[in-house]
């Protein structure tokens, strides 16, 4: 697992959470996203309404939504078709990854992703 997402309404108390009590290493920080490291480099992300990600996860996820990596999303996306595991949403990618978004057995929402 290297990333956990979490829509959240209380955007600057997780903030603070985050990097107050937890004491997470801060990657990054904007106005409706703020993203932080643990000791060994795997990140926490959080988004704020007003988020381009956080209607996506708020509408689809039950509570914060982890990303487990593989080696070829691809290959993973039609292995989880031919299993008839529900995939939610389209696609997406960013500079670093390419992700899709299913629905497990236990009905919560994972992402599997690989990185460009």
């Amino acid at each position: 697992m290297r990333w956990i997402g979490v829509a959240t309404r209380d955007y600057q108390e997780m903030f603070e959470f985050l990097r107050g009590v937890l004491g997470l290493d801060l990657v990054f920080a904007e106005e409706t996203t703020a993203e932080f490291s643990t000791a060994e480099g795997d990140t926490v992300q959080i988004m704020a309404p007003g988020d381009r990600f956080f209607g996506f996860f708020d509408e689809y996820a039950g509570g914060p939504v982890p990303l487990f990596e593989v080696d070829d999303v691809h290959a993973a996306t039609e292995e989880l078709r031919r299993r008839g595991i529900e995939l939610v949403g389209p696609p997406g990618a960013d500079e670093k990854w390419e992700w899709i978004n299913v629905r497990a057995p236990d009905g919560n929402l994972y992402e599997l992703a690989g990185r460009r």
